[in-house]
């Protein structure tokens, strides 16, 4: 029960709520940062709801005692249920007006005093409830820092405008650029409009330099945005711009030290949480946010020539374009790891091409002497063949012979006759068996010669006209080279007598291009793509060979339209 009545308590509270009082407007630079990230921390670590209600002073210019009335009337219907549970102000002269009429207001709520120097905080008058959060501005650092960048400088004018925060700050500037009255001249532009303002800065003596400082109010009574008001100058400046805050970065200032606005707006964060959550204190808080390292815009540094070797250790550089590594650093490594990649397989492939090579002459050499002890054997076997066994035969057919002579026409020399032509034609077939292991003619009469018997030869046995000339073939031809053109044509006219179904055969020797061509060229049924591409083992013989040989092989061959077969062999020897 006790943490349900807790959690009703807690449900009717609602959310937080917490009263911004800006002194310029939400979007007035530089408050307008600070203001940013404030909200968004407050927002983002409180354990509760926030509501945020804003309200926009204008201390543009001079208000009167009844326009205040009339805003403290306006708050306060604003929280006529119940007041605020914090105050925050943004800006020296929201924290003045709010001070000044607390009292009628919301006295008993936490006030937050944030974005103001120490200079303005030492003037207000808070309470142990409240926190300050502020910083304070180097003014002698700022001429430092033009110094120390542009050493020459003689003249430095100062951009202030004529509302009463800007003659405070008039005053400041005067009282703290004291000692460097005798080194540089300071030039004020509090009694000038901005247009005024423009001209004078696009006219300036040499080595000079501008100060943008605060311009809220121009002479003229004319307001002015902070940052429309550097732009304007910024485009017609004829020297170096340097600001006071670091949210003009990038926006036409060189840059220098800065009070981080982000800081500011997280500690006013931090501020608002503790004056909602925490127990009252019996001192305010006063938090202080110093400088950081000095950050400069590359832009502004090569717009006005200025060496970065002059600016302070570990300064932060800007807006400075990327090296080509730098912008492209992703792009070059994804290269070159693909340049890497590349190489490493162009590598792996040539080490594996020069394998395959290695393996294809190993085989061309191994196959070379395959078909050479083959030859060298088909030799052996057909000389023994002819110079043995058809001589026995011959021998056997002699001696039959004249024993049927002495046995006349008797029954049995019938039979002796029958035996001796059997004998008679198994030494024919042994010696034409002999003939096709080896010609050789191709030995004794040369290549021509074969070729020409080879084609006689089948002419005489099968009903196919063979035709077979030669033109300008050595009479000495390698021994291999011989042989290869021999078996090619050999093979070719095998094939035309077994599927080719040819009446005419035209067979031709060549010499060309320093070797020798051979064609094989029939008129019979041919062959399509689908019987080349399981070619027979005769032609795999044939390619083999003329490979071998260093020569090339050409087929052609449509259906019903014959077959045409070219080859061509080096005259040297064949491997």
């Amino acid at each position: 029960m006790l943490a349900l009545c807790f959690a009703i308590g807690a449900e009717a509270a609602g959310p937080q709520r917490v009263l911004i009082i800006h002194s310029f407007g939400r979007d007035f630079a530089p408050y307008d940062t600070i203001t940013s990230v404030f909200r968004t921390e407050l927002a983002r670590r409180s354990a509760e709801s926030i509501v945020f209600v804003e309200a926009n002073l204008d201390f543009s210019r001079a208000t009167s005692e009844r326009e205040e009335r009339a805003f403290v009337e306006y708050l306060r219907s604003r929280f006529d249920e119940a007041p605020p549970d914090a105050v925050v102000t943004i800006g020296p002269p929201a924290a003045r007006f709010y001070l000044r009429h607390r009292a009628e207001l919301f006295p008993t709520a936490p006030v937050v005093v944030g974005a103001l120097d120490v200079r303005l905080a030492r003037q207000l008058t808070i309470s142990p409830t409240d926190a300050v959060v502020g910083g304070q501005l180097n003014l002698p650092g700022l001429v430092e820092n033009i110094l120390r960048l542009l050493p020459e400088t003689e003249t430095i004018a100062v951009v202030v405008g004529t509302s009463e925060l800007e003659r405070f700050w008039r005053g400041e500037f005067e009282r703290e650029f004291v000692p460097f009255a005798g080194r540089v001249k300071f030039v004020w532009f509090d009694g000038l409009s901005l247009a005024q303002m423009q001209e004078r800065v696009a006219n300036l003596p040499p080595r000079s330099a501008v100060l943008y400082g605060i311009l809220i109010v121009d002479a003229a009574g004319v307001p002015h945005e902070r940052q429309d008001g550097l732009a304007s100058l910024h485009a017609v400046a004829n020297a170096p711009i340097f600001g006071l805050y670091e949210n003009e970065l990038g926006k036409g200032v060189v840059g220098g030290p800065y009070s981080s606005q982000k800081k500011r707006g997280e500690r006013i964060a931090t501020a608002a949480l503790r004056a909602l959550g925490g127990p009252a204190g019996s001192q305010p808080q006063v938090d202080m946010v110093g400088f950081e390292t000095s950050i400069y815009d590359w832009r502004e540094l090569r717009r006005w020539n200025i060496d970065p070797a002059r600016l302070p250790p570990d300064s932060e550089i800007r807006f400075k374009p990327p090296s080509i590594w730098e912008e492209h650093r992703v792009a070059a490594l994804a290269t070159t790891a693909a340049l890497v990649l590349q190489a490493a397989l162009i590598a792996a492939l040539m080490l594996q091409r020069a394998r395959r090579r290695r393996a294809e002459r190993e085989m061309q050499h191994l196959g070379g002497r395959i078909l050479t002890a083959q030859e060298d054997e088909r030799r052996r076997l057909a000389r023994e063949m002819h110079d043995d066994v058809t001589q026995r035969l011959a021998a056997l057919a002699i001696d039959t012979a004249q024993v049927q002579s002495s046995a006349g026409n008797s029954a049995a020399g019938n039979a002796l006759d029958a035996i001796r032509q059997r004998l008679v034609k198994l030494s024919e077939d042994v010696h034409a068996l002999s003939y096709r292991l080896h010609p050789s003619m191709i030995e004794d009469l040369g290549l021509v010669a074969a070729l020409r018997a080879e084609c006689n030869r089948v002419a005489h046995q099968e009903p196919i006209r063979v035709a077979f000339d030669s033109t300008a073939i050595p009479k000495k031809v390698p021994p291999n080279t011989a042989i290869c053109l021999f078996r090619v044509a050999q093979e070719a006219l095998r094939n035309v007598v077994r599927h080719a179904n040819a009446r005419n055969v035209e067979v031709s020797l060549q010499a060309k291009e320093g070797g020798i061509a051979l064609a094989v060229r029939d008129d019979g049924t041919g062959f399509g793509d689908a019987h080349r591409a399981r070619a027979s083992l005769g032609l795999m013989s044939m390619r083999e060979r003329v490979h071998l040989a260093g020569g090339k092989l050409d087929i052609v061959s449509r259906p019903d339209r014959g077959t045409s077969i070219v080859a061509w062999v080096p005259l040297r020897e064949a491997a």
